[in-house]
């Protein structure tokens, strides 16, 4: 008896051996995987980044980088932009010094900033760290498919500036929270952490409007939920709120907002704003925007069993009220979504990571996880053709631009450039204005720029008998 005990031991701790070998094996070959679907992001993220010229605001605000020379120069700039034009003062900042950098320079960091990009989106879907190659391929698809202007928001640099760069401080600042509803760590009721995450607060409140409104609803569920789980809200969560609050009050409040919105016309109805404000949460059913991930998302809530899905939800309310919220400014759209897309993605994401829980499932996650990386690099070439037909045009542009400078000539005709895809950079943006608009702040930001007395696009329409 004792000799089949010790034999049937025997045979257990042979097959624990081999299960945890396996285990190993399979971490090792996710690890391995992982990094090699980084890698892939890092590459095609640069070589879109790499045609890409200076476009539109780029040109303009490039005119006066030269008093951006010392300290004083930048706070002046900072000062006057805040008091005269609106309260996103760091994304202003952003596009700035990335202007004084030489182009071939951004690409290289702007490359790492859509990486960073990802990996925080990343962390606020696990929650925890992790490897997992399959929601890396579903984040960086979701953004290719479903962001609708995705060229201003990533790979133009007013626009990177001013949306992917600065919602980097918000999805940092959003990690922790979503860390410490998985664990309650020691080091989140430290005085210094505290402080930190107080001020990391106001930095996220004071990055973009519309999602200000949307992280302050996300970190009253979060602390709703912090009372349930620990019987408390810690410190870390008010004063963080409490910094987010300053921060959006300072964004909101700002002197040039005002001015801005005088100047544009903006309406003052509040029934106008409220017929915007649900014209904006309907738009996140926009088949050429978010429409996707909304139907992922409710589709999990409704037939999956995840057991996150008040996490998942979180976000979902934000992505609302971020939408809502646009409404007092305007309608929702182009690289504005992009607030909105990134909070449904985690959302999306959180119930996705969770379907794995039978075999069948897991091979069917698998199945979709290479029909997703299959899209990605079908859209990926998709945008390079529409970046590099862009940037052919543009450079014989700028031919012409040096030739005719070379005659002595400044007052220069040029071709008009339709984008051909949504991955362009000037998609949906200004294009330099033909002789009636000559005047047009574009014609006369981009003839500054190259030295012209004038510049104007040149449109040559079929002769109608042919």
């Amino acid at each position: 008896m004792n000799r089949w005990i010790l034999d049937m031991e025997h045979v257990v701790n042979r097959l624990d051996g081999f299960y945890n070998r396996k285990i190993d094996s399979n971490k090792k070959l996710e690890v391995f995987v992982t990094i090699i679907v980084l890698l892939g992001i890092v590459v095609e993220i640069y070589l879109l980044n790499k045609p890409t010229p200076w476009v539109v605001d780029d040109l303009v605000k490039s005119n006066g980088i030269g008093d951006l020379n010392q300290f004083r120069g930048w706070w002046n700039h900072a000062r006057g932009f805040y008091l005269g034009w609106g309260g996103r003062v760091w994304g202003e900042l952003f596009t700035l010094y990335f202007l004084t950098l030489p182009k071939h320079i951004f690409n290289y960091l702007n490359t790492f900033g859509y990486l960073l990009f990802i990996l925080l989106i990343y962390i606020n879907i696990i929650g925890k760290w992790k490897w997992s190659p399959s929601i890396l391929i579903f984040i960086n698809f979701s953004l290719f498919m479903c962001l609708p202007a995705f060229g201003q928001d990533i790979l133009w640099i007013s626009g990177a500036g001013n949306y992917m760069w600065a919602s980097l401080i918000p999805l940092l600042f959003l990690s922790f929270w979503r860390f410490y509803l998985n664990e309650s760590y020691r080091m989140f009721n430290h005085a210094a952490f505290i402080i930190a995450l107080f001020l990391l607060g106001i930095m996220a409140g004071w990055s973009n409007e519309n999602v200000s409104v949307g992280i302050l609803g996300i970190l009253v569920i979060y602390m709703y939920l912090y009372k349930i789980q620990y019987l408390k809200i810690p410190t870390f969560a008010v004063s963080g709120f409490i910094g987010t609050g300053i921060g959006a009050v300072l964004l909101w409040l700002a002197p040039g907002n005002f001015a801005r919105f005088a100047a544009e016309h903006h309406t003052k109805s509040i029934i106008s704003i409220l017929k915007a404000s649900i014209h904006n949460i309907k738009a996140l059913l926009d088949p050429n925007a978010t429409l996707l991930l909304v139907v992922i998302f409710i589709l999990f809530i409704f037939l999956g069993r995840s057991k996150n899905k008040r996490v998942a939800m979180i976000y979902f309310v934000g992505a609302v009220l971020s939408a809502g919220a646009m409404g007092i400014v305007g309608n929702l759209s182009t690289r504005v979504f992009l607030g909105c897309t990134v909070l449904l993605i985690i959302a999306a994401g959180i119930l996705y990571n969770d379907w794995h829980y039978s075999f069948r499932i897991r091979q069917t996650k698998a199945l979709i996880t290479i029909c997703l990386l299959l899209a990605s690099v079908s859209i990926y070439h998709t945008a390079k053709d529409g970046i590099n037909d862009y940037a052919m045009r543009w450079n014989e542009n700028l031919k012409i631009i040096e030739m005719e400078k070379a005659k002595g000539n400044l007052d220069v005709y040029v071709n008009p450039i339709t984008p051909l895809n949504k991955f362009c950079a000037t998609y949906q943006l200004d294009d330099i204005k033909p002789h009636a608009q000559n005047q047009h702040w574009l014609n006369k930001g981009v003839a500054k720029h190259y030295g012209l007395h004038t510049i104007q696009s040149f449109h040559i329409y079929p002769n109608k008998d042919k």
